[in-house]
C-alpha cells in the first residue's frame, strides 16, 4: 500500500468550451491504439482533451512511453493500480531486486528491467503527480473519473475529502475495489452526474446505475480476436463510443520497444505518419 498519497489527490478540471473530452480505458502500454483511438474520434490536440482511467503501464509493449504520453498538454489522467503499484516499490528509494521480480513475474514487469535509468526517473516523475481523482465540468453536468470504484454507499463529495484527507482504505478501493462490478451493483454514486472507470476488463461497455466502466480488456487481445481499446466522447445528450481492436501481431506495433523508438519523439499522429484530426 502507498504510504503517502499523490497530491493533489482530486485534480478539477474546467469546462472545456473549445473541445471535447474523450475518455480511454485502461491503455496498458498499447499506445499506437490510444492513437488509432483518437483518430476514429477526429482527435484536435490543440483544443480536445484525452482523458485516461489509469493502467497505462505494463503488459503491453509502449509503457516505455507513458512520460511521453503524459507530458502531452491534451492529456489529463488518473493513478491506475499498476502505477501505484511502481510507485510503492519505489515510495523509500530505491526498489528491493526481489520486489521488482515480484512485479515483472505477477503484474507485467518486464519492460521495466529493459528502461534506462534516466527515462525510469522521468516515468515515476510523471506518476507521482497524477491524482487519484478527475472532477471534469461538461455541459452535462460534473462528472468523475476514477481508476477503480468508489466505495459503495459512499457520495462522490464525501469520497474526494477522504482522498485529499488522506484515507489509505478509500484510496485503496480507488485503485483497486471491484466490488461494485462483481455484485453488479446498479445504486450508483451520488453526489455526481457520471463517474468513468477502469480497472475490471469487460468484453464492452458496461453501465451500473451511473458508472461507466470503460476496460475492454486491450492489452488482453493482443494478436487474438478479443480484446480492444474503449474511448468515449461526452457529447450533449449523448455517448459516442468508439473501440479499436487488438488484432495485431507484436511487431506491428509503432511503439514496440526502447530500441525501434525515439524517446524524444512527440506523442502526436505525426510521430506516426498519422493524419491530424
Amino acid at each position: 500500500m502507498l504510504k503517502r498519497l499523490p497530491k493533489p489527490a482530486v485534480k478539477r478540471l474546467p469546462l472545456n468550451t473549445k473541445g471535447k473530452d474523450v475518455i480511454v480505458g485502461d491503455i496498458h502500454g498499447m499506445f499506437d491504439l490510444v492513437l488509432r483511438a483518437m483518430e476514429k474520434m477526429n482527435f484536435d490536440q490543440s483544443c480536445d482533451r484525452l482523458i485516461s482511467v489509469g493502467d497505462m503501464i505494463d503488459r503491453g509493449p509502449g509503457s516505455h512511453r507513458t512520460a511521453k504520453f503524459l507530458s502531452c498538454s491534451f492529456v489529463e489522467a488518473v493513478l491506475g493500480n499498476h502505477e501505484g503499484m511502481l510507485l510503492e516499490a519505489y515510495q523509500n528509494g530505491d526498489a528491493h531486486p526481489g520486489v521488482l521480480e515480484f512485479l515483472h513475474s505477477r503484474n507485467g514487469f518486464s519492460w521495466w528491467r529493459d528502461t534506462p535509468d534516466e527515462l525510469r526517473s522521468d516515468i515515476l516523475d510523471a506518476l507521482w503527480k497524477l491524482p487519484l481523482a478527475l472532477e471534469i465540468e461538461t455541459d452535462r453536468g460534473m462528472v468523475g473519473v476514477v481508476h477503480a470504484d468508489v466505495p459503495r454507499g459512499m457520495r462522490w463529495q464525501a469520497f474526494t475529502a477522504a482522498l485529499e484527507a488522506g484515507d489509505a482504505g478509500v484510496a485503496e478501493v480507488a485503485l483497486w475495489g471491484r466490488d461494485r462490478i462483481h455484485r453488479l451493483d446498479e445504486t450508483g454514486v451520488q453526489g455526481i452526474g457520471r463517474v468513468y472507470v477502469g480497472h475490471t476488463p469487460l468484453r464492452r461497455v458496461a453501465k451500473l446505475g451511473n458508472v461507466v466502466a470503460l476496460d475492454s480488456g486491450a492489452v488482453f487481445g493482443l494478436g487474438r480476436e478479443e480484446g480492444a481499446l474503449t474511448a468515449l466522447a461526452i457529447a450533449t445528450g449523448t455517448m459516442e463510443i468508439k473501440t479499436v481492436s487488438t488484432m495485431m501481431r507484436p511487431d506491428d506495433f509503432v511503439f514496440a520497444g526502447p530500441v525501434g523508438d525515439t524517446p524524444d519523439a512527440a506523442f502526436s499522429f505525426e510521430s506516426v505518419g498519422m493524419r491530424h484530426g
